[in-house]
């Protein structure tokens, strides 16, 4: 089973309040406009994410596929000189993940009802061509469509998004698998 890592979203705050105008000038492509949103963006390319800087110094990282993208953004950042003698008062931490994988081939939608009934999975095709399954009290939520596509989003780790994606998609196709 392959899983894609689709997005993950982290944040760190630095110590202090930032002085955005000052910060924005000496970041090329920085976008400040106060009076949309009071924070800078910047648009990252290689792979394509963003970074947003509060001015009570919380920093946001959107898009990124690996925690050592938000890493490196970070100590680019740090590097500036307004933010050179700042201190991380809350270290980068991972905020969600969201992770997909594709199955070999279609599901018998039944079949996925059936598997997770006891445990409340929703289908309404009206609102979403799929399943939503709520992992537990984890805060992991599953879309299974069933042209083979799972996708888990709210994990706050790598692991427990790969972890979930390997539950549905063992018990989904474990008929499968022990033929």
């Amino acid at each position: 089973m392959k899983v894609t890592i689709e997005n993950i979203t982290a944040s760190c705050r630095l110590d202090g309040d930032l002085d955005l105008e000052s910060i924005s000038g000496e970041i090329e492509g920085a976008l400040y406009q106060p009076e949309i949103f009071r924070g800078i963006t910047i648009n990252k390319t290689s792979p394509d994410h963003s970074i947003f800087l509060l001015q009570d110094g919380l920093i946001r990282f959107h898009g990124i596929t690996s925690e050592e993208t938000a890493e490196k953004d970070l100590k680019e950042l740090l590097s500036l000189p307004s933010l050179r003698d700042r201190s991380i008062s809350e270290p980068l931490k991972v905020e969600e993940v969201i992770a997909s994988t594709t199955a070999d081939s279609p599901m018998d939608a039944k079949q996925v009802y059936e598997e997770f009934k006891d445990e409340g999975i929703i289908y309404d095709p009206s609102e979403l061509p799929g399943f939503i399954l709520q992992v537990g009290s984890s805060g992991i939520e599953l879309l299974i469509f069933p042209e083979g596509k799972i996708i888990s989003r709210g994990a706050s780790n790598l692991m427990d998004a790969v972890s979930s994606l390997q539950m549905v998609h063992s018990r989904i196709f474990r008929e499968k698998d022990e033929e």
